[in-house]
């Protein structure tokens, strides 16, 4: 088995390395190319802004609740065999969102989508652990992974675009099927099958994180949709709490997802906080504002798309700055710096009316996509490093997951805000912007190196 996988290694590792960059190239862009669909979604379904809201964040939830299971997963049944069954998951669920006849099937669809993607992200890193033992080459294949999610970030508003205005939205969705097609052909013929290992999985700490993050967001949707629907309302709400209740008992009784050490961390803590706070204010302004240049401002989808290009390729610069200044400066400094960054952009943003020119929109959507992108390798770094090697695993998977979650009550949130106030986006993003501005005092009390 050793030989084969240092033979896999050498000869194919450019092959490896470009399948499972593609996988997580998917789950990328999923996250960006549903935006500017949004408009036509609507329109398409006969929904409000409440069930796009369900679209967007019945991935998102998913991916947040599942994730540290994927990596439980990927390391009980191997990392391929995992990463293949996301393959499986998304590419389907894919297809499936391309038919759906109405909203619901929809969301049934993403949620299905979800559990691939929380597959795949654990199952890529593992298998550039295996395929890369080096650590030089590990790095180097890392940092090709990231640079390409970080693309396929930046692409997804423009794709999105491109397609839904010329061939429809479905076709945002069924472009994923012939990719992990592709993808799982170089998976099987490049990448060497990593055998698993007998590890417990806590059922009840995954089973109390899944209740509560569902229960906080479809409360958080319910609470912003008109007519206020009472019923689901409560349920939601009492999903919320039970969760959380059986998280906190899980975690006393040794049956949670993270050891108390790492609990108790305040680095860790923080870390995390800061992780879910800026994908909060980003992706919920993402949400507000590709709705509010169709809708408002009337631009085409592709020229959404187009417009909001800047805030996502500014990210790719930013990010490589922000690790270099993290390490220079101390991540307390980048971290602070970024999210100031980002929430003056965010305040700038909330200022814009029907006749700004796009040259004035676009200088407040740079400073939100620098921002962002500039504190995340700090923030991780911090939360990672929180846990030590033992668990740096873990705790990458719990930042993530913190992140996804941040995503979904974005979404949530600011789309309930934009329903209260129809017609302006200076309330959402006014929101979004003191939600940096917490994360920024937060940071504060980290150590300065």
């Amino acid at each position: 088995m050793t030989s084969t996988l240092e033979s896999a290694r050498t000869e194919h590792g450019g092959l490896a390395l470009t399948a499972i960059s593609a996988g997580f190239a998917l789950v990328i862009l999923d996250t960006t190319i549903v935006a500017v669909a949004l408009d036509r979604m609507a329109v398409g379904l006969h929904t409000t802004v409440t069930g796009l809201e369900w679209v967007v964040d019945g991935y998102t939830v998913t991916v947040a609740a599942l994730l540290m299971l994927g990596g439980g997963l990927a390391d009980r049944f191997g990392p391929r065999r995992s990463f293949q069954a996301g393959l499986a998951f998304f590419g389907l669920a894919s297809l499936a969102c391309a038919a759906a006849p109405d909203v619901g099937m929809l969301v049934a669809a993403r949620v299905v989508q979800g559990i691939g993607a929380a597959l795949l992200i654990p199952a890529s890193l593992a298998l550039i652990r295996y395929t890369y033992p080096d650590d030089t080459a590990r790095a180097r294949a890392t940092g090709i992974w990231g640079a390409i999610g970080s693309t396929a970030a930046s692409c997804g508003p423009v794709l999105g675009g491109v397609l839904s205005e010329n061939l429809g939205w479905p076709a945002i969705f069924a472009i994923n099927a012939p990719v992990c097609v592709v993808t799982a052909v170089l998976l099987q013929r490049n990448v060497p099958s990593v055998p698993g290992a007998a590890e417990r999985i806590p059922v009840l700490g995954h089973v109390a994180t899944v209740i509560a993050m569902a229960g906080v967001t479809a409360t958080a949707i319910l609470a912003g949709a008109r007519p206020v629907a009472v019923s689901p309302l409560i349920a939601a709400a009492v999903a919320a709490a039970v969760g959380v209740s059986l998280s906190g008992y899980a975690a006393r009784t040794g049956k949670g997802l993270l050891p108390s050490g790492l609990r108790r961390s305040r680095a860790f803590t923080v870390g995390t906080r800061v992780g879910l706070a800026q994908n909060l204010g980003f992706y919920g302004q993402l949400f507000v504002i590709s709705l509010y240049l169709q809708r408002h401002l009337h631009y085409s989808p592709t020229a959404a798309g187009f417009a909001l290009l800047p805030e996502a390729a500014i990210g790719i610069l930013a990010s490589t700055l922000g690790g270099r200044h993290a390490a220079r400066l101390g991540p307390r400094t980048v971290i602070v710096t970024g999210l100031t960054t980002g929430a003056a952009g965010l305040a700038g943003l909330a200022c814009i009316g029907p006749h700004t020119p796009f040259a004035v929109i676009a200088i407040p959507l740079l400073l939100i996509g620098f921002g962002m992108a500039y504190t995340m390798p700090a923030a991780t770094h911090v939360t990672v490093s929180a846990a030590g090697p033992a668990n740096a695993g873990l705790a990458g998977a719990a930042f993530n997951a913190a992140r996804q979650l941040g995503s979904a009550l974005g979404v949530a949130l600011l789309g309930s805000l934009l329903i209260l106030a129809p017609g302006g986006i200076a309330l959402p993003l006014t929101a979004a912007a003191l939600v940096f501005l917490a994360a920024a005092v937060l940071a504060r009390t980290l150590p300065k190196r």
